[in-house]
C-alpha cells in the first residue's frame, strides 16, 4: 500500500491533516448508502480517510484491525476533548454541532484513572439488571415483555391487521418506558426527555438546549434519589461511589440514556427490516427461533452506531499508512470496520452462529456498559413482534427516511403493512395490555400498581397523548414528539 508518511523535512508541520484536501462524509450518499461511501474512501485511501464533518477535518478509520487498535490502546489514543488541538487553538467555530456533546464530562469522555473509577461505578449499579441470575433482572425482563405486548397490541387497535410506523409507535415508545422504570422518576418528568436524545444525536440547531434540558431532568432525578433511594439504577449508581455529587451523576444518566434510547431503538427496526429486505442469516435466525443470534447478526450488517465518538492522540503516530498528529481528530467507523474485506470474509452467513468478534458495542477500555441490557431489550422486541405479527415493508427500500446523523444509523419512520397471528385468550381477570387505560381502582385494603410500583410499566400520560393520536391520524407536531 502506498505510504502517506511525510518525509522528515516536513517534521514541523502541525498536522498533515490541516494541509490534505478533504471531502464532506455528511452528503445524501451517507444518509442513504453510507456503505458505498466507505467503501469508495477505502479505495482511494486504504485503511484511513481524511474527510469534513460539519466543515472540520476529521481522520476517519475505515479498516477493522486499525479501528481495533484505536479503541484498545488507551495510552495512545485519549477521549477527553482537552487533546483536541484544534480546539485549545480556537480553531472550532463555538456553534459548530457536535461541539455541545463533547463537553459533558462523563464517563464516554474520560480517561485513564477518572474514566476507570466512574466505569467501576456505572458497571456496579447496571450489574443487578443485566445479570439474569438477580431478581431486578428478571423483574426488568419481564416488565420489558410485558411493554412489548402493551405496544403491539396499542398499536393493533382491536384490528387483524392495518399500517404502523415501527418507529414512532414501537421501537421509540418501548426505550422511554424502560428507562422510566430502570431509572426510577418519581414524577411526571415529560416524554421530552426521550425526544431530546435524539436531538442531541442528530447535531441540529437545537442540540445544545436539548442536553441542558436532558442534563437538568437526570440531574433533578438524581438529587431526589440521594433524598429517597430506591431499588432502582439511579440509587445504585449514587451508593455505588458515595463521592459523585448528583451533578456528576445526573451526567451518567444523561449518557446511558441517550445510549439505550439510540441503541435499541435502531437495532429493533434495522433488525426488522434487514428479516423482510431478505437477510438470508436473519431470516435463519428467526425461523430457528434464535433471535438473540438474529440480533448479533444485525448488530454486524447494520450496526445502529456507525461511528464512534472522536479520539485523539497523545504523540505523533501513524496509522493506516498516514502521519496522524498529536491533537488530530480521529474517529473509528464501526460500520466501515464491518465491511473491511479482512472481517466480512471471516463471516459465513451459512453457519448457525455468526461471530461476536465485531465492534457494535465498541472494545477495550469504552466498551458499552449496558450491552446486555440492550440486547434483552431488542431480543424481546423483535422476537415478540415477529411472533404476534407477519409484517410487509410499506415502502420500497430505497425509499425509506434514514436519518441524518454523523453517529447513529437508523430510520426516521418505518411504515410497515402487519397482519395480527392468532394469540391465545387472556386467563380471567389479566389486566388490559392497551397502554391508555386508565388503571382499576383498588378494592380497600388492596394495593395499587403505583403502591407495587408496577405503574413504571405503563407509558406516561403525554406518551399515551402522542400514541393514540398517531392511532387516529392527528397530527402530533405540538407535543414536540416528531422532528
Amino acid at each position: 500500500m502506498e505510504s502517506h508518511l511525510p518525509p522528515a523535512s516536513n517534521a514541523a508541520v502541525s498536522s498533515l491533516l490541516d494541509s490534505l484536501p478533504v471531502e464532506p462524509l455528511m452528503t445524501r450518499d451517507f444518509d442513504t448508502r453510507p456503505a458505498l461511501v466507505y467503501e469508495r474512501l477505502r479505495e482511494r485511501y486504504g485503511p484511513v480517510a481524511p474527510v469534513e464533518v460539519f466543515g472540520v477535518p476529521v481522520w476517519l478509520v475505515l479498516g477493522f484491525r486499525e479501528v481495533l487498535d484505536v479503541l484498545r490502546d488507551e495510552g495512545r489514543w485519549k477521549k477527553d476533548v482537552r487533546h483536541w488541538r484544534a480546539l485549545q487553538q480556537g480553531r472550532i467555530p463555538s456553534d459548530w454541532p457536535l461541539l455541545p456533546a463533547y463537553r459533558v464530562d462523563q464517563l464516554l469522555f474520560q480517561d485513564d484513572q477518572r474514566r476507570a473509577a466512574t466505569r467501576t461505578a456505572v458497571d456496579a449499579a447496571l450489574r443487578p439488571f443485566q445479570d439474569p441470575r438477580q431478581p431486578q433482572a428478571r423483574a426488568l425482563t419481564s416488565a420489558v415483555a410485558r411493554q412489548v405486548d402493551e405496544l403491539i397490541t396499542f398499536f393493533a387497535d382491536g384490528g387483524s391487521s392495518g399500517w404502523v410506523d415501527l418507529c414512532a409507535q414501537f421501537a421509540r415508545p418501548l426505550p422511554l418506558m424502560v428507562v422510566n422504570r430502570l431509572f426510577g422518576f418519581p414524577v411526571e418528568q415529560g416524554d421530552e426527555i426521550f425526544m431530546d436524545a435524539w436531538r442531541m444525536m442528530d447535531s441540529g440547531p437545537d442540540a445544545a438546549a436539548a442536553i441542558e434540558r436532558l442534563l437538568a431532568a437526570t440531574t433533578e432525578l438524581a438529587a431526589h434519589k440521594r433524598s429517597q433511594p430506591g431499588d432502582d439504577l439511579t440509587s445504585r449508581l449514587l451508593a455505588a461511589d458515595q463521592s459523585l455529587t448528583v451533578e456528576q451523576a445526573g451526567r451518567e444518566l444523561y449518557a446511558i440514556l441517550v445510549a439505550i434510547a439510540d441503541t435499541t431503538t435502531h437495532s429493533v427496526t434495522n433488525g426488522v427490516l434487514e428479516v423482510l429486505t431478505g437477510n438470508s442469516g436473519a431470516r435463519g435466525s428467526l425461523t430457528a427461533g434464535l433471535i438473540g443470534e438474529l440480533v448479533n447478526r444485525v448488530h454486524i450488517v447494520s450496526p445502529p452506531w456507525s461511528n464512534l465518538t472522536f479520539r485523539y492522540p497523545v504523540a505523533d503516530t501513524s496509522l493506516g499508512g498516514f502521519r496522524i498528529a498529536a491533537g488530530d481528530v480521529v474517529m473509528p467507523s464501526i460500520a466501515a470496520a464491518h465491511g473491511d474485506p479482512l472481517f466480512a470474509s471471516a463471516i459465513n452467513e451459512e453457519s448457525a452462529m455468526s461471530s461476536r468478534a465485531h465492534l457494535a458495542w465498541g472494545a477495550g477500555p469504552h466498551q458499552c456498559p449496558g450491552r446486555g441490557l440492550a440486547d434483552m431489550m431488542v431480543s424481546a422486541a423483535v422476537g415478540r413482534l415477529f411472533e404476534r405479527c407477519d409484517l410487509e415493508l410499506g415502502l420500497p427500500v430505497d425509499q425509506l427516511p434514514w436519518r441524518s446523523s454523523t453517529y447513529v444509523r437508523g430510520m426516521r419512520s418505518f411504515p410497515v403493512k402487519f397482519q395480527m397471528r392468532a394469540q391465545p385468550i387472556p386467563a380471567p381477570g389479566t389486566r388490559s395490555a392497551d397502554p391508555t387505560a386508565a388503571p382499576e381502582a383498588a378494592t380497600p385494603g388492596q394495593r395499587t400498581e403505583a403502591d407495587a410500583g408496577a405503574n413504571a410499566d405503563q407509558p406516561r400520560p403525554a406518551l399515551r397523548r402522542f400514541m393514540a393520536n398517531l392511532r387516529k391520524g392527528v397530527p402530533v407536531i405540538g407535543d414536540g414528539m416528531v422532528h
